[in-house]
């Protein structure tokens, strides 16, 4: 069995109409291959070790409030993470390599950390020290999940990460009745799943024997810059800011954490229904909102009495899900699209969304403590609150001006002739490079992809359609997608609504079994006609179309070259 059988949906019958199609979109998201549930189980379990860790002290057993020893307990965990993450960016061609090594390095520094805080306890002076490989253990692990993620949900990834995050929400909920004595035995149980989800899929579809983006070629398609992980870095900081504030004023199984997990719940589930029916919810909208609003929800902060402090980082960190999630998103379909190393892009942007996590959470641990305020004085939360509002305010300069990863309509690169595409620097602003565009240039910059007899590019359209079981007004997409076309051309074209437009699109990927325009295009060209074809005769053998190479080559989506299980 190939990989590429993993989000075979139900396939529609020739001239279905497009409400059906439509209905059919949005229900394509959901798993059907069973191996495939493994994945996703493992994915909702290694995000419950994330929330559990970050967000209360189970993994701290014996930790009252928060003292010393449980506050350097949480910052070393996410010091362990970004160490990870650095090292998984930093050596990615080695890691890519050897994803059994990391795996491995990975478990073992996981299980020594759990270890080492259940023998010291979260209390003791050095739960710093099993805390740090516990993060570092997750930090590792955490790449190899992210890759799964775009090799198996590429199709249509929001809402499987916000499935994910609704199912490891709930999964959670499940810390409220354990209890403080047993309350660290639920929580290993989510790293013993996320490893042993993992290592079947290693074993199953052979991912170690993938084959390697090397980091100079992924770090040349990359199609954003540093400005734009700032969005990453601030959605990150107001996490820890409003998860350093609960964890520094509330216990596990006070009821603020039934209300958190109520919040949290809901703000997962609103977010995987706007993906699935809506759509509205993006990286963009999400924090030129988001900035403005978590200002105002942090500044009352400053007057609010200790008890009702809870409320409003509940809502700063419901609020921080919306960019977080979009984010994830984005990173892994630019991954998809740009055909980046997957460990590499995705270490580096969760990386720079752990050190705003750190930042912040630092920040709420000085600010609301017990202990930063008998070292600082009242006067100390006031300043964090004042310090975490002036960086938001400096990223929202640069973050609301920009776009920050590509999707398909944004997406232009070099093509390989003298004049073709456009000549733009690896890591150019997306905005940037949309204004240098054509009006009517594709969203893809194709060598001479569009075949020059026309008769012969329908004949292979039809025997593709026909071969497929596509609709009538499939075939109508196909043979514009097969030219070259985006969804914005065939939505005006064809005077439907967009989402009609890449319903189709979606539907033809599936059924085709393409990742890709630039797939479907070769799909098309490398179809042979018979003999007896009307068109074949009139149609010289030197006449076939030719296709360039270069980058656009080098760009095709390499998730077709899975391996077979």
């Amino acid at each position: 069995m190939k990989l590429d059988e993993r989000t075979s949906g139900p396939s529609g019958s020739p001239g279905a109409s497009d409400a059906s199609e439509g209905r059919q979109a949005a229900k394509d998201w959901i798993l059907v291959n069973p191996r495939m549930l493994v994945g996703l189980v493992g994915a909702v379990a290694c995000y419950a070790w994330l929330f559990i860790m970050l967000g209360t002290s189970a993994f701290l057993p014996g930790a009252g409030g928060l003292d010393v020893a449980s506050g350097a307990g949480h910052l070393a965990c996410i010091v362990g993470v970004v160490a990870a993450l650095f090292v998984s960016w930093a050596f990615s061609n080695a890691l890519s390599a050897h994803r059994l090594v990391q795996f491995c390095l990975a478990a073992a520094l996981a299980a020594a950390g759990c270890a080492g805080l259940w023998l010291a306890g979260g209390a003791s002076p050095v739960a710093w020290v099993p805390a740090l490989a516990l993060g570092l253990g997750f930090g590792f692990l955490y790449p190899l999940y992210g890759e799964l993620v775009c090799l198996f949900f590429y199709g249509n990834v929001r809402p499987y990460v916000h499935g994910v995050f609704l199912c490891a929400a709930f999964a959670c909920c499940g810390l409220l009745f354990a209890g403080m004595e047993t309350g660290f035995f639920f929580a290993v149980v989510f790293p013993l799943v996320a490893f042993a989800a993992y290592l079947f899929e290693l074993v199953v579809y052979r991912l170690d024997a993938r084959p390697v983006v090397d980091r100079r070629e992924s770090d040349g398609r990359a199609r954003v810059v540093w400005r734009s992980y700032l969005a990453t870095v601030t959605s990150g900081m107001a996490a820890g800011f409003a998860l350093g504030c609960l964890v520094s004023v509330e216990n596990t199984q006070s009821g603020a954490y039934v209300l958190a997990e109520v919040l949290v719940f809901a703000t997962c589930l609103f977010l995987l229904v706007d993906s699935l029916k809506w759509r509205k919810v993006n990286e963009t909208m999400t924090m030129r909102l988001f900035l403005p609003g978590a200002a105002l929800v942090v500044f009352p902060l400053v007057f609010v009495p200790d008890e009702g402090r809870f409320v409003f980082a509940l809502l700063l960190l419901c609020g921080s899900l919306l960019p977080t999630t979009c984010s994830i998103s984005a990173i892994c379909k630019h991954i998809v699209i740009c055909d980046l190393s997957a460990i590499r892009a995705f270490s580096l942007g969760r990386m720079m969304s752990f050190l705003g996590l750190l930042l912040g959470m630092g920040l709420a641990f000085l600010g609301f403590s017990p202990i930063g305020r008998m070292w600082f004085g009242d006067l100390v939360t006031a300043a964090s609150v004042v310090a975490f509002m002036l960086l938001v305010i400096f990223s929202a300069s640069f973050v609301m001006t920009e776009d920050n990863y590509p999707d398909e309509s944004r997406f232009h690169v070099r093509g390989e002739k003298e004049g073709e595409g456009l000549d733009v620097e690896p890591g150019t602003p997306i905005r940037k490079i949309v204004a240098l565009m054509p009006e009517d240039a594709p969203a893809v910059a194709l060598d001479d992809a569009v075949p020059s007899w026309p008769g012969l590019f329908h004949v292979k359209c039809e025997i593709v359609s026909d071969r497929y079981g596509l609709s009538a007004r499939q075939r109508e997409v196909l043979a514009m997608l097969a030219k070259g076309r985006n969804a914005d051309y065939i939505t005006e074209k064809l005077v439907i609504s967009s989402h009609t437009a890449k319903a189709h699109i979606y539907n033809i990927y599936q059924k085709t079994g393409v990742h890709s325009r630039q797939e479907l295009m070769d799909l098309v060209e490398n179809t042979e006609v018979d003999e007896a074809a009307p068109a074949k005769a009139d149609v010289p053998p030197s006449a076939a179309p030719r296709r360039g190479g270069g980058l656009i080559a080098a760009c095709r989506p390499r998730v077709a070259a899975c391996l077979a299980a």
